[in-house]
């Protein structure tokens, strides 16, 4: 979820029947996404904004309803659109998306991240198109934006539309309102397939935790390297032998400026 949605919650739910949207017309409702599928409970005034709207669950896809239809809420310019992709999760989403040659798809990834390991390339965000047909990313970016996650599959709050409104000062005149056809149109050239990396044994005790994690995982072998490559911004850990540091990789799906 974006880091401004609650702000845009609350001037939602304040023009009630004043504010209209393109492809939904005036905005008649508002409401959070419930515990059954396609459910949502009703915002009726902005005190109830930061009782009923969730930021941290991943498997809603929709943040939060207008007008009955699941809406994606984005921050405008730079922003993550998706967070910490594995590789052990990878090749079933390829699979669940019907790539032409999944495993080829993720044999390219692989060499990508061995080459920035191996400080062969001049920059961390990718290009797609490195990577992926344009089918295939379109694809990729719907399921997660919009439709579902690893380890979850399809969502219960699938996103219908993407509403994307600055972080202060938000208004009518400066929500963008896009179906995800518009929405990928739009910002196409600004996607990026981002490589990020943590470490073990680095001092941030959930940076740690989280690289931890993805090393347990045989499906993210490839991306987990005995040798450091970098430095973790907080130093290392005390009383933690340096032997045991590893540089652990994911993705980002990132929108650039």
């Amino acid at each position: 979820m974006a880091g401004n949605e609650k702000e845009i919650a609350k001037v939602l739910v304040l023009n009630k029947g004043k504010m209209s949207l393109r492809h939904i017309g005036i905005v008649h409702s508002v409401g959070a996404p419930g515990a059954s599928k396609g459910e949502y409970i009703e915002i009726d005034n902005v005190k109830d904004v930061a009782k009923l709207l969730s930021t941290e669950d991943s498997r809603k896809k929709a943040d939060i309803y207008i007008n009955g239809c699941g809406v994606s809420l984005k921050q405008e310019g730079a922003t993550f659109s998706y967070n910490r992709l594995q590789r052990a999760n990878l090749l079933e989403i390829f699979n669940l998306l019907k790539f032409s040659k999944p495993e080829s798809a993720l044999q390219r990834i692989d060499l990508e991240v061995k080459r920035f390991h191996d400080n062969k390339l001049d920059r961390r965000n990718r290009p797609w198109q490195d990577l992926f047909s344009e089918a295939e990313f379109k694809a990729l970016s719907k399921f997660l934006m919009m439709e579902g996650a690893p380890n979850v599959g399809y969502s219960l709050h699938p996103a219908e539309f993407i509403l994307e409104a600055p972080l202060r000062n938000i208004s009518e005149n400066n929500m963008r309102f896009f179906t995800f056809e518009e929405y990928f149109e739009a910002c196409r050239d600004k996607f990026k397939i981002a490589i990020r990396r943590q470490w073990i044994g680095q001092s941030s005790n959930s940076e740690h935790k989280r690289a931890s994690g993805l090393a347990t995982k045989t499906g993210n072998a490839p991306w987990v390297f005995n040798n450091v490559i970098g430095q973790p911004r907080t130093g290392w850990r005390k009383n933690f032998p340096s032997e045991g540091r590893k540089t652990v990789y994911f993705l980002m799906i990132e929108k650039e400026r």
